[in-house]
């Protein structure tokens, strides 16, 4: 059950229940997007989200790409293999990759009821309906862009009628 893991994994990770929670997995940073995503925190709107980062890389390198006063919403965590308990913990999904054939990590979220951001240098960014059921990134080296997506989605009701778009998609 879902929600179930929500409240557990948002108390594991000390975020709150009301705090929107976004949700990047994947090793590889570079090609990930990391960099991009990590950058776009300036530009978020609300002042209540997390930035849940779970994959294998050289995470130090990257923490510089936050501006300081934000590095303490950034969780960093190595993957583990029950993850997609991680994904019933998020609000919302970004994988602004460089490029990526498909994304498997795209789909888990989508089947999670997570609408996704994603690049159109990947697989899954053919079967995303932009506003539908996620948000597609022209450019993923501009972080003004990725912010611009993850500010569409701070809108709690938004993201609730996307995210079960997301999950439609996936069933299908």
């Amino acid at each position: 059950n879902i929600s179930k893991f929500r409240a557990r994994i948002r108390k594991e990770l000390g975020i709150p229940e009301n705090s929107t929670l976004i949700l990047f997995v994947g090793s590889g940073f570079e090609r990930k997007g990391l960099k991009a995503l990590l950058r776009a925190t300036q530009h978020f709107r609300s002042e209540d989200w997390r930035l849940l980062i779970m994959g294998k890389g050289k995470w130090n390198k990257y923490l510089q790409f936050v501006p300081e006063n934000l590095r303490g919403r950034i969780i960093y965590k190595e993957p583990i293999p029950d993850i997609e308990k991680y994904y019933s913990a998020a609000d919302i999904f970004a994988l602004p990759s460089i490029y990526e054939p498909f994304g498997n990590a795209n789909l888990e979220a989508l089947a999670t009821g997570l609408p996704v951001i994603t690049t159109r240098y990947c697989g899954a960014a053919n079967i995303i309906d932009s506003k539908i059921n996620g948000l597609v990134v022209g450019d993923p080296y501009n972080p003004q862009e990725i912010a611009e997506k993850i500010n569409y989605l701070f809108d709690f009701s938004t993201r609730e009628s996307m995210g079960r778009k997301a999950r439609e998609l996936a069933e299908q």
